[in-house]
């Protein structure tokens, strides 16, 4: 083993030794900017693993517990685990779950690990309904939807065409602001500022990488198709496509600016962002 790793692996364990300390809660800090990084974590290798194996039943607090879980989880592809261990801490994690000890971001990444695992999406969707409010449970599931969900044997029950709906949701709602960043002058002018989050910090970033050219081509047919667009919102798309990437139309161009009154049409924009086309 690598000296270096050796020594990184020791002050994690010393770290460790004691609950309730600032050195403990200096390991838990580290832990969440070290969790989702993958070259770092196959860094630490093994041992790393193992370390956080032991240190678990060591830990009664249930946001650390999650917080260790997530990374084991992340960890897949540099450890074996046996599929009574992989039970047990899907069990652990459930409580964890329980007590909303979690957030939807790591919850969702951590169940599509233990999906990958082994476990079924029907026991994680059995378990999340006994521990979750229904608005809180769709919330999860519509992140792992595509990654997982799409084809599961569940997906005919009402409970996944509800999560199947916030997807679709959660698509359009992010195509629409990019439009707005684009056609709308408030929105361009303010984004960067504003309580409101946007897929990018300011127009220039959407304006920058020529969109919507690079989502029709590939996403037209699929979006049109399950509905998170209709063909006239997409057709108003390919027209925003032509005037700014092939006239080079300035964005506070009359041509521009109307097609905000074409896309919405006198309705609430609202009500026309949180509603799938019929």
């Amino acid at each position: 083993m690598d000296e270096k790793v050796k020594y990184i692996n020791e002050l994690f364990k010393y770290l460790t030794q004691n609950n309730d300390t600032k050195e403990y809660q200096t390991f838990f800090a580290l832990l969440e900017k070290v969790k989702y990084n993958p070259s770092l974590l196959e860094y630490y290798g093994e041992e790393f693993v193992e370390h956080l194996i032991d240190l678990l039943p060591r830990i009664e607090d249930k946001y650390d517990q999650a917080s260790v879980i997530e990374t084991i989880i992340e960890c897949l592809d540099i450890y074996t685990f046996s599929e009574n261990y992989l039970k047990e801490i899907f069990d652990k994690y459930m409580l964890c779950v329980a007590e909303k000890a979690v957030n939807v971001k790591g919850m969702s990444a951590c169940l599509i690990g233990f999906i990958q695992a082994g476990i079924s999406e029907k026991e994680i969707i059995k378990k999340l309904e006994e521990n979750l409010e229904k608005e809180h449970l769709i919330n999860v599931l519509s992140k792992m939807y595509i990654n997982f969900l799409a084809n599961s044997v569940e997906a005919k029950s009402y409970l996944m065409k509800e999560i199947q709906e916030a997807y679709y949701l959660i698509q359009r709602s992010g195509i629409i602001a990019q439009f707005l960043l684009l056609v709308h002058p408030h929105v361009r002018k303010y984004a960067g500022i504003s309580q409101i989050t946007f897929l990018y910090d300011s127009y220039r970033g959407v304006y920058e990488d020529c969109w919507p050219r690079g989502l029709l081509p590939n996403m037209k047919d699929t979006l049109i198709k399950s509905k998170v667009l209709s063909s006239k919102e997409v057709s108003i798309l390919e027209e925003l496509d032509r005037l700014i990437n092939k006239q080079e139309k300035e964005l506070d161009s009359m041509e521009v600016r109307k097609l905000y009154e074409d896309f919405f049409a006198g309705k609430d924009p609202l009500e026309v962002i949180f509603t799938l086309p019929v």
